[in-house]
């Protein structure tokens, strides 16, 4: 059966974590294990919770790593075995028993694949991504559309949420890697366009399909702001030269300019320091984790 590690970072939401885990575990078709990464904790819950189940593996991080790179811990885990994909999930996700066996033949012939991604009411978290470089963004396409079938074409997108995505290991072996100095957000469109570049690409395969808790994890709103507008900023310094790019640069220095005006004007004053402090620091160059 084809083997396949997943990669789950979690951070101080066990039980989500545990279930997220037990998804692909309970999957059909392949041969699964799973690699928690613990950030910020001595990992010993998931060592009781799975203590009798030899295909759970755990890393723990005393302290907080980032996302991206607690990922990459578990990438270079599940390389050192003989996993023949990676699996990146969400703890707060869980992936149907089939999504994952149907998701494998079209990630072993474009590098990546993507599964349908859908929140708990059955509106839509992700069918595919999209790049608006010229909007200095990167989004899921459908996000919070009704589920009326329209994206139900298997089509080749150039990036997807790693929410869920399954990377090849060959795919892997070009030494492509979460950029770590993004900490979080925006790291998986990095990672899509780094692995496009080498030739490879997402394929969305809508037949597959997880489900998002979105709610139940999610960062405070000034954490949100500081890492939208830092990360957006350090993605478009990493892009080749263009002219999308330069538009995109003024862009969102507009964008950032307004929307903290109108977080001043309203009374928003933290969300209103952290989206200028995320800004500032990325245009100094500043990167990892949020400053207290």
């Amino acid at each position: 059966m084809t083997r396949v590690d997943a990669v789950i970072v979690n951070y101080h939401q066990p039980r989500l974590a545990a279930d997220a885990a037990r998804s692909v575990l309970n999957s059909r078709g392949i041969a699964p294990r799973v690699i928690l990464v613990e950030n910020e904790g001595d990992g010993e819950w998931a060592r009781g919770e799975f203590s009798n189940d030899p295909r759970v593996t755990v890393i723990a991080n005393a302290a907080n790593a980032g996302f991206g790179p607690a990922c990459n811990q578990g990438i270079e885990r599940a390389l050192a075995g003989d996993a023949e994909f990676v699996l990146l999930l969400n703890s707060d996700a869980l992936v149907e028993p089939d999504a994952i066996a149907r998701l494998a033949g079209p990630a072993k012939q474009n590098g990546m694949a993507a599964p349908k991604i859908l929140l708990a009411d059955g509106t839509i978290y992700s069918a595919g991504g999209i790049v608006e470089l010229a909007r200095a963004r990167c989004r899921n396409r459908g996000i919070y559309e009704q589920d009326s079938g329209q994206y139900d074409r298997a089509e080749t997108m150039p990036f997807a949420s790693a929410c869920a995505l399954l990377i090849a290991r060959r795919a892997l072996e070009t030494g492509a890697r979460f950029y770590e100095p993004y900490f979080l957000y925006y790291e998986d469109a990095d990672l899509c366009l780094t692995l496009g570049r080498a030739g490879f690409s997402v394929a969305y395969e809508p037949s597959a399909t997880a489900v998002h808790l979105e709610s139940a994890s999610s960062s405070s709103r000034p954490h949100l702001d500081y890492y939208d507008a830092r990360n957006r900023w350090l993605f478009l310094k990493r892009r080749p030269p263009g002219p999308q790019k330069i538009i995109g640069m003024e862009y969102l220095t507009a964008i950032i300019f307004i929307k903290i005006l109108k977080l001043f004007v309203s009374g928003r004053l933290s969300r209103a320091r952290a989206l200028a402090r995320g800004f500032l620091d990325g245009l100094a160059g500043r990167f990892g984790p949020m400053p207290r």
